[in-house]
């Protein structure tokens, strides 16, 4: 393996770990199956070993038992043929040569015999020699001294486990052996080598067929319980399949009641939920809609007769210096409440033509950049009362096919909103473009918003703090309408923040309507503004070079803002 190939195996090893490890977690199914298989085989393989160890254990008895029965009876018919026959060396030979002899049979594992004269036995005239055969010279191999001394000092039969050598290898046997007296020759030792070979084949036969069958239990035991997971998780997967059906809207999903049994109950305690929700939503649907029509008409209602109020209300604004000085304050409140009037029947009958799905672009080739500059300019007497410095950049080409109308108020809405939330802190307004999308991002370093409170910031109607003094009106409805109007477009509008930080809002339009982009900017949240002034050093070659102007001189601002310049008013 080369060095470049084992990164590229280990990482492959790596990968195939966490798809397991994924197809684990997201599987039921395949854990109770795999804890079920495993546990099954632990019990089998105990089992198994356990049943092998006793197969192994009663058939070495059962044999061990069998050949020295055996032996015994073998040496119980020599003893009497010693005893019977007359005690003369020739006639003692005989006998124990015929013994020997008579102890060699391989078909029944007798490996043959050996008669051994007793080491602490004197020399007498009429001892007999030992049979000397080839079966004989093989067993006296076998007999090791500890089996000679059991032997001997014991009196009684005596056994030992030997492995008696087959080629270049061993096979299991036993040697067993005991002592007799052979008139007028004394105490002689006899003992037998036994194979053990057809019994360890038995053996292995036995277990072979035990784990084979081990094996079948084993796949059995798999296929059985991968069927009835099956049959159990059915159900489930159903209830799982039905659920996200209902997430997505569809609450006509329902459930197959089979029997009386838990499933049944899970499947009857599902296909109540969904008649509950699908109630519900039903209700809340006809609701909606009953408020929608009711605030559309409403609206459209209102149009007219606020209309005449509000030019009856101009009429007296435009003579308030004819008026006393409490009718003349009393006619400038009313017309800045009239105005605000005006503008809330203007949100409403504008997001009930979005509900109505009538909305259609009036699209033409416009400057955003302008559009935003024109904006700051109208909303400077609000950044003035506020003590707010707004700053603005604008770079790249920022002409794009918009409805400038819809765009001008969605940076009204953001500019407005931020200057209200600033707490006297500088706002940044920044345009800028690419070949394909213009951005515009406003961020203040005000009171911010929690994560909570932006995921609210979009709704209608919604306020982050009711309580808080706006000094522009306001109906809640103003971030809701941005948003659509930045849909309308193909594009979108996005929001960041931190609790006592700041907030930014970034709106991202395509250049063509409905066209793909890529943004120009990213939505980051603000670093805590820092207590201490910082020095910019700023490039008077740039696009757009950054003036302060005091606003003594307002024509002046809008002039340099139109003309592509960064502009900071200050009171």
């Amino acid at each position: 393996m080369t060095e470049h190939e084992a990164p590229h195996q280990r990482s492959s090893i790596a990968q195939r770990v966490e798809t397991l490890r994924e197809r684990w977690y997201s599987s039921l199914s395949l854990r109770v199956m795999a804890l079920i298989v495993l546990a099954g085989v632990a019990g089998i393989v105990m089992m198994g070993f356990a049943i092998s160890s006793q197969v192994r254990s009663s058939v070495f008895d059962n044999a061990v038992s069998t050949n020295i029965e055996q032996f015994s009876t073998e040496v119980q018919l020599a003893q009497d043929r010693f005893s019977a026959s007359a005690p003369t060396v020739g006639r003692t030979q005989e006998v124990a040569n015929k013994l020997v002899a008579s102890m060699y049979d391989p078909s029944r594992g007798v490996l043959g015999a050996v008669l051994m004269r007793s080491p602490d036995q004197p020399p007498v005239p009429t001892q007999i020699l030992e049979p000397a055969t080839a079966s004989a010279t093989r067993v006296r191999s076998l007999v090791t001294p500890e089996l000679r001394d059991i032997v001997t000092k014991g009196g009684q039969i005596g056994w030992q486990s030997v492995g008696i050598p087959a080629g270049d290898s061993t096979t299991p046997g036993i040697v067993v052996g005991t002592t007799f007296d052979i008139q007028g020759s004394g105490k002689y030792e006899l003992y037998t080598a036994y194979s053990l070979e057809n019994q360890q084949k038995l053996i292995g036969t036995t277990i072979r067929v035990m784990w084979v069958s081990v094996a079948a239990l084993l796949v059995i035991l798999g296929v059985v319980t991968w069927a009835v997971m099956r049959w159990v998780l059915s159900p489930v997967r159903a209830a799982s399949r039905n659920a996200r059906l209902l997430a997505d809207g569809e609450f006509n999903t329902r459930m197959e009641v089979r029997g009386s049994d838990e499933i049944a109950q899970l499947a009857t305690s599902f296909n109540q939920m969904a008649e509950s929700l699908e109630t519900q939503f039903t209700q809340m649907e006809r609701i909606s809609k009953v408020q929608t029509e009711f605030v559309s008409a409403v609206s459209h209602e209102l149009r007219s007769p606020v209309t005449t109020v509000r030019m009856a209300g101009q009429l007296i604004y435009d003579n308030r210096e004819s008026l006393p000085s409490g009718l003349k304050r009393a006619a400038e409140l009313q017309y800045n409440q009239l105005l605000n009037l005006d503008a809330t029947l203007a949100d409403l009958l504008e997001i009930s033509r979005y509900d109505a799905g009538g909305m259609t672009l009036a699209t033409e080739v416009a400057d955003v950049a302008a559009l935003v500059a024109e904006v700051i300019d109208v909303a400077e007497p609000l950044a003035q009362s506020n003590s707010v410095i707004v700053n603005y950049q604008s770079s790249g080409d920022t002409v794009a096919e918009i409805e400038p109308r819809r765009i001008r108020r969605v940076a009204r809405n953001l500019l407005v909103n931020a200057l209200e939330h600033a707490e006297g802190n500088p706002v940044n307004v920044v345009v800028a473009a690419n070949e394909t999308a213009v951005a515009l991002i406003v961020q203040d370093h005000g009171v911010g918003m929690s994560e909570e409170q932006i995921t609210h910031v979009f709704e209608r109607f919604w306020r982050a703090d009711s309580s808080r003094v706006r000094k522009s009106g306001g109906t809640g409805l103003g971030l809701t309408i941005a948003r659509e109007d930045a849909q309308i477009h193909g594009g979108t509008l996005e929001v960041a923040g931190e609790l006592g930080v700041g907030s930014t809002f970034l709106l991202t339009l395509p250049k063509v309507p409905h066209e793909a982009f890529e943004p120009p900017l990213d939505l980051v949240v603000l670093e805590p503004l820092s207590d201490e002034p910082e020095d910019q050093d700023l490039d008077p070659s740039a696009t757009a070079p950054f003036n302060v102007v005091v606003e003594e001189d307002p024509d002046a601002a809008v002039e340099m803002r139109l003309d592509g310049q960064q502009v900071r008013a200050e009171a």
